[in-house]
């Protein structure tokens, strides 16, 4: 994994910006999943190979997964969200989270099989018992480990694409076969993508989501052009300290923050790494034309109104 899908990892673990990439996916923005409602569970997936000479087990890991349990309409509503963060395309990603997904269903059914405890009565009859009642199962149940009443609990994989390349990779399973006949594809179940990538991202849509995760996109999206004008707008000027965090690795901002907690004043850190930078360049210049450090010491505090302790600890890595 690398540091963008890290840091991405890392970010999006945050309900807050969780819940809020999954509005924008499923709803438009709306605020229908809470963060409060989110609960983290084990990313780690069990593959089990079938056949004869099968090898062992494969352990497969998601980046994210979390549980959404709510009440809508005075029903419970129970499921299961998982994120795939992307830096570079995936061009096989359909069969991965194809396979995640349906890993989870199989643990569904095992974790259903194993809840029940197999008795059989004076007739012979097979039937499960759990702590209040017993529950009889037909053959065909007990041979499922599942029973015709049981449900799966719904899951839906997003992939988070932290890329300003427009996604050019398959978006669902038929795009990756090579099929001629229609007829025949009908028969073939396919396994779309749900993307979320700043490049498909419409200019007026950023405003679907309601954390900072908005604004994370937009820079992704122009960051190859547009990204200071972005950060110094009114409209973006105070930005959570996760967001901008994230930002300064994953766009290579080149910011500084203080350690106090709190938002940031993006219009201020970046008028602090500008003036980094010309200051760094003087100095450069000056060596370049032979000035000692005291002369160019003297010359910075005069040209850029700055301390000699911040001239100095500028001088120093150029000496490194």
């Amino acid at each position: 994994m690398g540091l963008i899908d890290i840091e991405g990892k890392n970010y999006l673990s945050n309900n807050d910006f969780f819940a809020d990439a999954f509005n924008f996916l499923l709803y438009s923005g709306r605020q229908v999943i809470k963060p409060e409602n989110l609960h983290e569970l084990d990313t780690t997936q069990i593959a089990i190979p079938y056949g004869k000479g099968a090898r062992v087990p494969t352990q497969k890991y998601r980046d994210l997964l979390k549980l959404w349990s709510a009440m809508m309409d005075d029903k419970a509503v129970y499921l299961m969200l998982g994120a795939e963060l992307q830096d570079k395309i995936h061009y096989a990603i359909p069969v991965k989270n194809g396979l995640y997904d349906m890993l989870g269903y199989a643990r569904q059914v095992e974790e259903a099989r194993r809840s029940y405890r197999k008795k059989e009565n004076d007739n012979g009859e097979m039937f499960v018992e759990d702590d209040t009642l017993k529950i009889k199962l037909t053959s065909e149940e007990f041979l499922s480990g599942f029973r015709k009443e049981d449900k799966l609990m719904p899951i839906i994989t997003a992939v988070v694409y932290l890329s300003p390349e427009p996604w050019d990779g398959p978006l669902s399973l038929h795009d990756m076969l090579k099929v001629e006949d229609k007829e025949l594809l009908k028969f073939i179940p396919n396994y779309p993508i749900n993307l979320i990538a700043p490049a498909n991202i419409d200019d007026n849509d950023f405003d679907k989501f309601h954390t900072g995760l908005g604004l994370a996109m937009k820079v992704l999206k122009y960051q190859n052009s547009t990204v200071d004008q972005i950060l110094t707008s009114d409209e973006h000027k105070i930005v959570d300290r996760n967001t901008a965090v994230f930002l300064n690795k994953v766009a290579n901002l080149g910011l500084e923050f203080d350690d106090e907690e709190g938002d940031v004043n993006m219009n201020a850190v970046m008028e602090k790494r500008d003036k980094k930078n010309e200051v760094n360049g003087a100095i450069q210049g000056m060596r370049i034309a032979g000035m000692s450090d005291s002369e160019i010491i003297a010359k910075v505090i005069e040209n850029f109104n700055v301390t000699k302790e911040y001239v100095l600890s500028l001088l120093s890595p150029q000496k490194a």
